[in-house]
């Protein structure tokens, strides 16, 4: 397990960065917190360091359900906020990409299929601009 406190949005996408800097496939990494605590921003951070894409253009799929994000690695962003239950996400086939590295916002709502290769990052909100993030394989 490893804990960062941020005080600042850049601080989480440093944070996002230092997570990812070694993940490899498979991997789903499952993003879980409160509404508008950072999940998107830590995400900025582990899209760019795995794809080398510009972190601004890494954005929340709340409305999609999955961002495609192409680069060094290809990595797939879910959000599933959405989302009705795991029998929607299995309907949808989003189970085929546990096979690759996966990035899943709201990641509680399908748990109980979640593969064997996960890991948990919960955010939570300790203040203005604080967070506390933990990281759990």
């Amino acid at each position: 397990m490893h804990r960062w406190i941020t005080s600042s949005v850049e601080e989480t996408v440093e944070v996002g960065r230092m997570v990812s800097k070694n993940m490899v496939k498979p991997l789903v990494l499952c993003f879980l917190g409160d509404l508008g605590v950072g999940k998107t921003m830590l995400m900025k951070g582990v899209a760019a360091e795995l794809t080398g894409i510009d972190p601004r253009l890494v954005n929340s799929p709340t409305f999609t359900y999955l961002n495609i994000y192409e680069g060094k690695e290809v990595l797939y962003h879910f959000d599933l906020y959405r989302l009705t239950g795991i029998e929607d996400f299995l309907l949808r086939g989003f189970d085929e990409y546990f096979e690759e590295i996966c990035c899943i916002e709201w990641a509680d709502k399908i748990k109980d299929i979640l593969p064997k290769n996960h890991a948990f990052i919960t955010l939570k909100y300790l203040g203005k601009n604080k967070r506390e993030i933990v990281y759990e394989v």
